[in-house]
């Protein structure tokens, strides 16, 4: 199985493009300023969607059976890649947004084949078939996990390095079972990868930094939503649903709890605020990296434990119930670590003044 030439294809495709798009985006004005929740300096491309879906789109299309049965799943993308776009430049209207969403799901759904038909034995007596509900229900996962990766692109990194663990995920359990599905994977991390290049918060990239917008976390949503559906339905199916919910456990954590608080405090559970995971580590005195380091290392052990789990046989219904807890209190954990670091923080700024 050649991957490597894909992957390499994928990752410098989107890192040129990454280049070639800065100047344009700049003389075109489709750039993100400060202000708000963004506290970045100067004006920045938002550049990162377009050149991830070309640069997967140049990968693929060096494996004619990926891309071809992936056709319906890139097409999907596409339209949350035009709507993205154009709410960066523009900002659409949530009702705009919310019917592309539903249309890409749709497309992904009834186009691609892409059904969750069953949730697996989530209650120890057997699988739950979803009969004909499966339609509706699919495409409303679908639109929840498109949100949430969405909700969690607010610092640095966050939502692309989520996407790749959820992604490379889906390609190791795939890798000994359907080649098309592994060489996706890599393909898309690969394309991330080179994304991240311009977007992870180190010092050699500032020159070229560079945002995804929402076409990016939109695209990135239905890609992680797609291929772990491929993996966890079917009687062949490497991992059951609930193994794939653990792959996206910190950003629907993340789209659950910004969701319920919103809704508590009497707002739209889909206007702008600062309920976020990130911006809670943020709070606490945290910096950029330090609150990127902590989620994707939640996202790393989450995943790392689905797969061990998957391979020494764990019960569905144990995943479940251990999946259910983990988003109650992830919240709180988060919040936790906050305090603490604020805490720390205070209590070096009361010593320093002491030996000032």
């Amino acid at each position: 199985m050649n991957w490597l030439g894909p992957a390499m294809v994928g990752f410098v495709t989107t890192g040129t493009l990454m280049l070639a798009l800065r100047p344009l985006a700049v003389a075109c004005g489709f750039t993100v300023g400060p202000g708000g929740r963004k506290s970045h300096i100067g004006e920045v491309p938002v550049i990162g969607g377009v050149a991830m879906f070309f640069g997967m789109i140049a990968g693929l299309a060096l494996v004619p059976n990926a891309s071809h049965d992936f056709l319906f799943m890139f097409l999907a993308g596409g339209i949350l890649l035009v709507v993205g776009v154009i709410d960066d430049k523009r900002h659409v209207s949530f009702v705009v947004r919310i019917g592309a969403h539903t249309i890409a799901a749709t497309v992904l759904v009834w186009g691609g084949g892409l059904l969750i038909t069953d949730l697996g034995n989530l209650l120890g007596s057997g699988a739950v078939q979803l009969g004909s509900f499966a339609f509706a229900f699919t495409v409303l996962i679908c639109i929840s996990v498109i949100n949430a990766f969405n909700f969690a692109d607010g610092i640095d990194g966050l939502a692309a390095s989520l996407a790749a663990i959820a992604i490379g995920s889906v390609a190791i359990v795939s890798s000994s079972f359907d080649a098309s599905i592994f060489l996706t994977g890599i393909v898309a991390c690969a394309a991330i990868l080179g994304f991240l290049l311009f977007n992870f918060p180190v010092f050699f990239n500032r020159k070229f930094y560079s945002f995804m917008g929402d076409a990016g976390s939109t695209l990135l949503g239905i890609i992680v939503f797609g291929l772990t559906v491929c993996v966890s339905q079917g009687e062949a199916r490497p991992i059951s649903p609930v193994v794939g919910l653990w792959f996206v456990l910190v950003p629907l954590a993340d789209f659950f709890t910004c969701i319920i608080r919103r809704i508590a405090k009497g707002k739209s559970p889909f206007n702008p605020g600062r309920e976020h995971l990130h911006f809670i580590l943020l709070r606490g005195k945290l910096s950029v990296r330090q609150a990127l380091l902590i989620l994707t290392s939640f996202g790393v052990a989450y995943a790392g434990i689905a797969l061990l789990a998957n391979s020494l046989g764990v019960p569905d219904v144990v995943m479940f119930g251990g999946w259910v807890m983990l988003i109650s209190v992830q919240y709180p954990l988060v919040k936790k670590i906050a305090l603490t670091a604020r805490s720390r923080c205070w209590k070096r700024l009361r010593a320093a003044k002491l030996t000032a």
